[in-house]
């Protein structure tokens, strides 16, 4: 099954090496994502597959490595930020959203801090990047629309 899955990923790329560039490719996406130190991900690769570069892994060494990164399917990215979002807002005004989204629907800062870390891969709202708030952002407002919040008040 698991062979399954990579077919979807590699969808119809006509060599092996074009195959093998791209399995690579999203292996450092992958480590990228998660914040991964060179030591650590050197490490995880030794332990996965025996190698300690990815330049050095065959093609199940590829597979093996992209299962355990991403879960057995590839990560999801988040879609392009929606237009209104496209101007520039402020750090603050971003925060000052998060923290009415929390207080709607009755949800502590820790909730956020697990968003973050969920979606972000860091531990803490406060280390999420600027340019990544939206996305704590949008999952409050999914949240809301599923459980039902009162929005009636936002802007």
């Amino acid at each position: 099954m698991a062979s399954t899955r990579h077919k979807k990923w590699n969808k119809k790329q006509s060599t092996p090496e074009e195959r093998r560039r791209s399995e690579l490719a999203k292996i450092h996406i992958a480590k990228t994502e998660k914040g991964m130190s060179d030591d650590d991900y050197r490490c995880m690769l030794h332990n996965v597959a025996g190698v300690t570069s990815a330049a050095d892994l065959d093609e199940k060494g590829r597979r093996a490595v992209l299962d355990h990164l991403c879960g057995g399917r590839p990560q999801h990215s988040y879609p392009k930020r929606p237009k209104n979002m496209d101007r520039p807002t402020s750090r603050a005004a971003q925060l000052e959203k998060i923290e009415a989204l929390l207080t709607v629907g009755g949800k502590p800062w820790a909730y956020a801090d697990a968003l973050a870390r969920n979606i972000c891969k860091v531990e803490k709202v406060e280390w999420v990047q600027d340019t990544d708030l939206y996305k704590i952002i949008t999952a409050l407002r999914k949240q809301a629309q599923r459980e039902g919040w009162d929005l009636s008040g936002e802007k």
